[in-house]
C-alpha cells in the first residue's frame, strides 16, 4: 500500500514539476499574460524533452540531475500556486456554487472526476501484456518494450546517455524524447510505473489544456462535461511504451498555441520560440509523428502568410521557428549519429537501417500499391468523423483569407483548418510509410487530437458567424461522439476493467522480473570478461548492468546493423565472422526468443510485408544462433539463456 501511495503522489509531484516549468516559460517569453495550467504543464513536457536531449548528448543524465531538475520545476510551481491562492480559490468556490444550483452539472463533474482517478491509478502500476488476450490497459510489451524501449531509460540512468545502439531497429527510427520522460519516472519509481508517464499524466494535461481552451471560449459548463467525457471514454490503441497520449497533449497544445489571438499579438520572436519548442518535443518523441507535424506548420503558415497585413513578420518567424526546431533537435540528432549512422531516419539519411543495404518490405512496392495503401488509410469510422466535422467546421469558423472579425477565439493562422488537414494527410502517409499495419495505432497520436479538437470547437459558441452551421456543427459533434464512443464500447469496458485489475495489482508491490532472473542475468554477465562487447537477444535485457559491458540489443535482428550489414540468408558462419570483424565476439541469447510472437509463421494472408520481413530476419538469426551454439563455446546456460564464445570452438564430444 505504502508503494502505491508513493508512486500516486510522485505523479502528482511530476506533473506539479511541469507546470512549474511551463510557469517559468511563461514568465520569460509571454510575461504579461497568465497561461492556464494545462498549456504550462505541456509547455514544462515539452521543455523536459529539449533538457533531456541536452543532457543526453553531453552524458550527464543521472537521478541525481534528474530529480534535481524536477524539484526545480515543483518548487517554482508551490510558490506560484501560494501567489495565486485567492484566485484558486475563487474559481473553486464559484464551481461549488454552480454545482449546488445544477445536479446535473454535480453528477457529471463527479463522474469525470471518477473517470479520471480511475484511469490515472490504473496506468500506476502495469505488467506484461497476455498476447492471448490482450486489452489495451494490460500492461508491456514483452517484445517491443522487453527488447528495446524499456533498455533505453535504464542505459541513461546508468551511462548517462543512451549510448552507441547500432544494432537496434527501435533505436534508429525514434531519437529518445520518449527515453528521457521514462527516465524521469525511473529516477524516483521502477518500471511498473512507466505507463505513469505515457498515458496517465497526458491525459490530465489533456483535460487540462480542453479546460483551458473553454475558459477562452464561451461554453457552458455540461458542453464541458460532455467533451471530457468523450476524451475518457475512448480506449486507447496501447501496444507497447511508444507514445501515444504524449503527442496527443502536445498536439492540443500546439493548436491552442496557434489558435490563441493573445498569443499572437506577441512579439514574433516569442512567439517561434514557444512554437518550435512544442514541434521539436513532439519529432523527438517518435519519427512517425513528424509528418503530422510538418503538415500543421506548413498549413498554418501558408494562412498566416495569406491572411496577416505584415508579410515580413510572418516570413521571419517561420524562418526563426524553422531554425529553432532544428536547434532543439541537434542535441537527440547528434547522439542518434553517434549511434545509427543518421541524424534522422529516414529524412537525412539511412543510416545503419537495414534498408541502407537494400533489404526492405518495400523493394516490390508499385504506383498503384502505394495508391491503394493510401486508400486503405482513409478507412475507419475516426477518418470518417475527421472529414465529416472538418467540413461542417468551415460553417462556424471563417475560412476566406483576408482581414478577420477581432474576436479573441481567431487567429489568422487557421488553426482548426490547419490541424484537420495536416490529420488527414498524415494519416495518409503514414499509412504509405507503414503499408497500413496496425494503422488506427499509428495515426492515433495525431487523428484523435483533431477530431477532440473539433469536438471542443463544435462546443463553443464565440465568434459564430453562421448560427444554424453552428447548431448543425453542435449536433453533429454529439453524434460522431456518440457514434465513437459506442463503436469502441466493448474495448472501453474491458479496459477500464483492465484498470480496476491494474490498481490491484498495484497493491502487491510488484516486479516486471523475479529473484531468478535477476541471478541469471548477473551470472549472465559474469560470464563475459568486464568491458567486452555483448550483442544480446535476451527475455529483459533492461536488467543488465551496462556499466560492466557494452550492450548491443538485437531487437529484430538485421534490422539495423553496422556497415556492410549483417548478413542475412547467408548461414551461421557468415554471421559469426561479421560480428567478430566489428569486435563482438559474445552472443547472449534466451530461449524464449527462439519461440517470439515474432518467430511464428507469418505466411498467412492479411499481414503486412513490413511484419512478413521481420519474422524472415527473426526466423535467419534464430536459425544461425542454434548452429553456432553446436560450434561454439557456451561459456554459460541455465536451460533458459546461454552465452556464446565466437572466437572459441566448442570442444568436440568425440575427443
Amino acid at each position: 500500500m505504502m508503494s502505491y501511495l508513493i508512486s500516486f503522489f510522485y505523479g502528482i509531484c511530476l506533473l506539479l514539476s511541469l507546470i512549474g516549468w511551463g510557469k517559468v516559460l511563461n514568465h520569460i517569453l509571454f510575461p504579461n499574460q497568465r497561461i492556464d495550467w494545462g498549456q504550462r504543464s505541456a509547455w514544462g513536457l515539452a521543455f523536459s524533452v529539449l533538457i533531456g536531449g541536452i543532457l543526453n548528448a553531453t552524458w550527464t543524465i543521472s537521478q541525481t540531475t534528474i530529480l534535481f531538475f524536477l524539484g526545480l520545476g515543483l518548487i517554482y510551481c508551490l510558490v506560484d500556486l501560494i501567489n495565486h491562492r485567492q484566485l484558486i480559490i475563487n474559481n473553486i468556490l464559484h464551481l461549488f456554487q454552480e454545482c449546488r444550483k445544477d445536479k446535473v452539472i454535480l453528477a457529471g463533474i463527479a463522474i469525470v472526476s471518477l473517470l479520471i482517478l480511475i484511469q490515472y491509478a490504473g496506468w500506476l502500476y502495469t505488467g506484461r501484456h497476455n498476447f492471448a488476450n490482450m486489452v489495451y490497459a494490460d500492461g508491456f510489451n514483452t517484445s517491443d518494450d522487453y527488447h528495446g524501449y524499456l533498455v533505453f531509460p535504464h542505459k541513461m540512468l546508468q551511462l548517462g546517455s543512451m549510448g552507441s545502439d547500432p544494432f537496434s531497429e527501435r533505436r534508429i527510427v525514434s531519437l529518445g524524447g520518449q527515453s528521457f520522460l521514462q527516465a524521469l519516472i525511473l529516477s524516483g519509481l521502477s518500471d511498473t510505473n512507466l505507463n505513469l508517464i505515457d498515458p496517465a499524466l497526458p491525459l490530465i494535461i489533456t483535460v487540462g489544456l480542453i479546460l483551458g481552451f473553454f475558459k477562452e471560449n464561451k461554453v457552458s459548463t455540461k458542453r464541458i462535461v460532455f467533451t471530457i467525457l468523450f476524451l475518457l471514454l475512448i480506449p486507447l490503441p496501447k501496444a507497447n511504451t511508444t507514445s501515444l497520449m504524449l503527442p496527443v497533449a502536445l498536439f492540443v497544445s500546439l493548436f491552442r498555441t496557434l489558435d490563441s489571438k493573445e498569443i499572437e499579438r506577441n512579439h514574433w520572436a516569442a512567439n517561434a520560440c514557444i512554437l518550435a519548442l512544442i514541434a521539436a518535443a513532439i519529432c523527438a518523441l517518435k519519427s512517425s509523428l513528424i509528418p503530422a507535424c510538418v503538415f500543421l506548420f506548413a498549413t498554418s503558415y501558408i494562412c498566416y502568410l495569406i491572411s496577416s497585413e505584415s508579410k515580413q513578420k510572418v516570413l521571419f518567424e517561420l524562418v526563426l521557428t524553422t531554425v529553432l526546431v532544428g536547434v532543439f533537435l541537434l542535441p537527440w540528432m547528434i547522439s542518434m549519429y553517434q549511434s545509427s549512422g543518421t541524424l534522422l531516419y529516414p529524412l537525412l539519411g539511412k543510416g545503419y537501417h537495414a534498408s541502407a543495404y537494400g533489404i526492405t518490405f518495400k523493394s516490390g512496392s508499385t504506383l498503384l500499391g502505394t495508391a491503394k495503401s493510401a486508400m486503405r488509410a482513409f478507412q475507419g469510422i475516426y477518418v470518417f468523423i475527421l472529414i465529416f466535422l472538418g467540413c461542417l467546421s468551415l460553417s462556424i469558423r471563417p475560412w476566406k483569407f483576408g482581414n478577420l472579425p477581432e474576436e479573441p477565439s481567431f487567429s489568422n493562422r487557421q488553426a482548426v483548418l490547419s490541424m484537420t488537414i495536416a490529420a488527414g494527410l498524415a494519416t495518409i502517409a503514414v499509412g504509405v510509410i507503414t503499408e497500413n499495419a496496425d494503422p488506427f495505432r499509428y495515426s492515433f497520436s495525431h487523428l484523435f487530437p483533431a477530431i477532440l479538437i473539433l469536438i471542443a470547437v463544435a462546443m463553443t459558441d464565440t465568434g459564430t458567424l453562421n448560427k444554424n452551421g453552428a447548431a448543425n456543427f453542435f449536433i453533429a459533434a454529439v453524434f460522431c461522439a456518440g457514434l465513437a464512443i459506442s463503436y469502441n464500447w466493448a474495448i472501453t469496458k474491458q479496459t477500464y476493467s483492465a484498470y480496476v485489475k491494474n490498481i490491484e495489482f498495484g497493491l502487491t508491490n510488484p516486479s516486471l522480473v523475479t529473484a531468478k532472473q535477476k541471478s541469471q542475468y548477473v551470472a549472465i554477465q559474469e560470464s563475459v570478461p568486464q568491458g567486452e562487447t555483448v550483442l544480446t537477444r535476451l527475455d529483459a535485457p533492461f536488467i543488465l548492468d551496462f556499466k560492466r559491458n557494452q550492450i548491443f540489443l538485437a531487437d529484430w535482428p538485421g534490422g539495423a546493423s553496422l556497415p556492410p550489414g549483417m548478413p542475412v540468408f547467408k548461414g551461421p558462419e557468415a554471421l559469426a565472422n561479421y560480428l567478430v570483424s566489428k569486435s563482438i565476439r559474445y552472443i547472449a541469447y534466451s530461449s524464449w526468443s527462439l519461440n517470439h510472437p515474432a518467430d511464428v509463421d507469418t505466411s498467412g494472408p492479411g499481414l503486412s510485408s513490413w511484419f512478413r520481413l521481420q519474422a524472415k530476419l527473426s526466423h535467419d538469426f534464430r536459425d544461425n544462433v542454434r548452429q553456432l551454439a553446436k560450434s561454439r563455446k557456451k561459456l554459460y546456460e541455465d536451460g533458459e539463456n546461454f552465452v556464446l564464445d565466437l572466437g572459441t570452438k566448442a570442444i568436440s564430444m568425440g575427443l
